[in-house]
């Protein structure tokens, strides 16, 4: 169609306006229509040598039409073995924007990624990066060491670019300088002819080729030749090795030892790996200590054999709870502080609503009242509103109960029982050992509720039992200044949660006034750690920012439940207490053991039964993890100190979290006091005589595992036997070990050598060797 120079002119007229009256991406400069896609204009090679330059990619913007758009910024980025430069380009008139794709030196994929602001879909391309031309053979191993005639070892030669990775080859050749002393086939196995002597294995391919040096010793010659000189070690000695080899004597008749492959990593969740392989090792002793366990732990009765099953108690669902709370109000309790601070005073001076001036229930409750709380085990929101009736007004405590509570459960007088043992034992215990808690205004009066949501957290395919929890929210205010500071679901005050007796069953869970009652004591210690800790940092040290790290705030509270233990049967710590002080020494506190220590040794059973696989400050809700921390803080605070001192009061006082902790309060590197203390597993009371601070100075952990347990007549530290010439291979979590255990004929060295990956091992490990005969 043919247009007059008028009309011509007002279609450019109207396509102007129509421009001017489109959107844009924001861009400075851009032209044409708002973005609407990305294409791939451009695209490198879909396989690329390693080290080259691959090439442009480039991308066309458009718009909703398909049009082009000028002027829009590009964003490039490449993931993998793959860069890009410039890393933000401009759409020309053609709507085109590109930049320079740089291949990695080692193999893998790339994928790179063009994105532009106001597109949701991003412009994408892989490339795979190869091997670059061959440019050597190389040997491995470069070394080979045999001691006896017939001994055999492979040689594996693999063409490489020159970045090292594995490249194609040709066939390869393997031959030998010396062929009186050792042959070579062409799987490149080498054997020994004679001894001794020295020569070379060389490999061809292609015009290249690499050796590989052959020493082959005397007969009768020390493993340790050329390598390590050997340590000299007396039996009870340990001694610590970093490096990548370890050379010991067996002395004149003989001698065992033991290996301890600590990770001084602070990282528990994450393990390492590392193998150990022997040289010129005797036969494993018979004795190494193996896990032996049938079924469920069981005890034995005061004076006889009779075996008891072992309630399962769990809290699990406290740690998560206390990880979530962690979580959710991490960094935000300094406004907190101050926004409940704020209402507080408000309350008292009569210019706000009436609140809470102690544990979430007015000032002057009295017996009989009625108090509608939130009992649900989540945070700020999901509240469950229960009324709960007062039972009992003490000097500390005020005890309630559920309305909704099953029948057949506590009397007005065992609650009462409850809360003058509370105000007797409990608080002063635990405020001596951590600190006095408070809500801010100068009360330290707790809130203890009984109520039937603690049972409703498990079911009859549980297979275990909450026996109470504490919340943090309870510490938050409901209304703060700002969403943040906001906690709908707190109750204000100091209080915890407790299970309730259910003859009759709650969703299938039966629970007796008599059990309930035997556990209550060290759950209320337990939990009034967890109070304290948190009110603490929340009210007095007001430099901190977060709740104690779960791992460490969990084992302080198992801490409480032992010292209950101390204070109810008049046994100390730092005494070495066995199965004939703890369970048949005319002493009637064997059940009061059962009550508030048995939960400890049976976590800390579990963390023995896979020390590699656990870890003291592992991030989860395990129960070894429990068992291995409480374990080694009694460990630390014993070798600390003739007494327990203020060692608690510190940890309840501190103002950072987890490792920090550790280091504020025992004032040295806490990862070396973890190493000695996974040392001290092994070495406590195995009937040799030690360094001190190898040992556990509170509990005989061996005999009282090994005798009060009915069904574990061995020691369960997982040992493995270290074969001569076999690899062991082990994984270990930061902050806990793995143990072998070895032989060395009379008068011979024998050699450890320690690898990851088959290199020297990795940084974090440090190896100590035991020797124990």
């Amino acid at each position: 169609m043919r247009l007059s120079r008028n009309s011509l002119l007002a279609v450019v007229a109207a396509s102007l306006l129509a421009a001017a009256g489109c959107g844009s991406d924001g861009s400075t400069g851009t032209t044409g229509g708002t973005p609407s896609r990305l294409d791939v204009a451009t695209a490198p090679p879909t396989t690329g040598a390693a080290g080259s330059l691959a090439g442009a990619f480039a991308v066309k913007v458009v718009d909703v039409n398909g049009s082009p758009v000028a002027g829009s910024t590009v964003n490039f980025s490449a993931t993998g073995a793959a860069s890009v430069s410039p890393s933000t380009g401009v759409s020309d008139a053609s709507g085109v924007a590109s930049t320079q794709v740089a291949l990695s030196t080692t193999i893998g994929t790339a994928t790179l990624r063009a994105t532009v602001s106001g597109v949701s879909a991003a412009a994408t391309t892989t490339i795979t990066v190869i091997a670059g031309v061959t440019t050597k053979l190389v040997n491995n191993p470069k070394t080979l060491r045999f001691f006896n005639v017939g001994d055999t070892a492979r040689i594996a030669a693999v063409a490489q670019d020159q970045f090292g990775n594995a490249a194609p080859s040709g066939a390869v050749t393997y031959s030998v300088t010396d062929g009186t002393l050792v042959s070579v086939d062409q799987a490149g196995l080498v054997r020994v002819l004679r001894q001794p002597g020295s020569t070379f294995v060389i490999s061809t391919s292609g015009g290249r080729a690499d050796s590989t040096t052959i020493n082959v010793y005397a007969v009768g010659a020390s493993k340790c030749t050329d390598v390590a000189t050997a340590s000299p070690m007396n039996v009870g000695d340990v001694t610590s090795f970093s490096t990548q080899y370890a050379c010991l004597t067996g002395a004149t008749s003989g001698a065992e030892f033991a290996v301890v492959a600590f990770n001084s990593s602070t990282d528990g969740s994450t393990p390492l790996s590392v193998s150990v392989t022997g040289n010129g090792l005797a036969v494993p002793p018979s004795t190494f200590k193996a896990p032996s366990t049938s079924g469920a732990a069981a005890l034995r009765s005061a004076i006889g054999s009779r075996s008891t099953a072992l309630p399962m108690l769990d809290e699990g669902f406290h740690l998560r709870l206390l990880a979530r709370a962690n979580r959710q109000f991490r960094g935000v309790m300094p406004s907190a502080r101050v926004a409940r601070r704020s209402a507080l005073s408000r309350s008292i001076s009569g210019t706000g609503p009436a609140g809470a001036l102690y544990s979430g229930i007015p000032a002057d409750a009295k017996v009989g009242d009625i108090v509608t709380l939130n009992v649900s085990g989540g945070t700020c929101t999901g509240a469950i509103n229960h009324g709960l009736r007062v039972e009992a007004v003490g000097a500390k405590a005020t005890v309630l109960s559920d309305t909704l509570n099953p029948i057949g459960g506590f009397t007005s007088t065992d609650y009462q029982r409850i809360a003058t043992r509370f105000d007797t034992l409990v608080y002063p215990l635990d405020v001596a050992a951590f600190g006095v808690p408070t809500d801010g205004h100068q009360s330290d009066h707790v809130a203890i509720l009984f109520t039937r949501t603690v049972n409703e957290l498990v079911d009859s395919t549980s297979h275990f039992f909450v026996g109470g929890f504490f919340n943090p929210r309870d510490l938050f205010p409901k209304v703060g200044s700002t969403l943040s500071e906001s906690c709908a679901g707190s109750n204000e005050g100091l209080m915890f949660y407790m299970l309730v007796p259910a003859p009759n069953g709650i969703n299938g869970v039966k629970h007796t006034i008599g059990f309930v009652d035997s556990i209550t004591t060290g759950i209320l210690a337990h939990e009034f750690q967890h109070l304290i800790n948190a009110s603490r940092r929340f009210w007095i040290n007001t430099t901190a920012t977060d709740f104690e790290d779960v791992w460490l705030n969990e084992g302080l509270s198992h801490i409480a439940e032992e010292l209950l233990y101390y204070r109810e049967s008049g046994l100390a710590p730092r005494s070495n207490l066995d199965d004939n002080l703890i369970r048949i020494v005319n002493r009637p506190t064997y059940p009061l053991w059962k009550n508030d220590a048995l939960s400890n040794f049976s976590r800390f059973i579990g963390y023995l039964q896979d020390p590699g696989g656990n870890s003291p400050y592992a991030d989860d809700d395990a129960l070894e993890t429990r068992g291995a921390t409480w374990s080694f803080l009694r460990y630390a605070a014993d070798r600390l100190g003739p007494t327990d001192g203020t060692i608690w009061q510190r940890f309840d006082n501190s103002t950072v979290t987890g490792q920090a902790s550790l280091q504020l309060v025992f004032g040295t590197n806490p990862v070396s006091l973890v190493r000695d203390w996974a040392v001290a597993n092994y070495t406590d009371d195995f009937g040799v005589a030690v360094d001190p601070k190898y040992t556990h100075q509170s509990w005989n952990f061996r005999d009282i595992i090994t005798t009060t347990f009915v069904n574990i007549p061995t020691y369960p530290l997982v040992v493995s036997p270290l074969i001569d010439n076999t690899k062991v291979d082990l994984s270990v979590r930061g902050g806990s070990a793995s143990y072998l255990r070895f032989a060395l004929p009379a008068t011979k060295e024998g050699l450890l050598t320690f690898t990851s990956g088959g290199g020297a091992p990795s940084t974090p490990f440090e190896f100590l060797v035991v020797r124990t005969k």
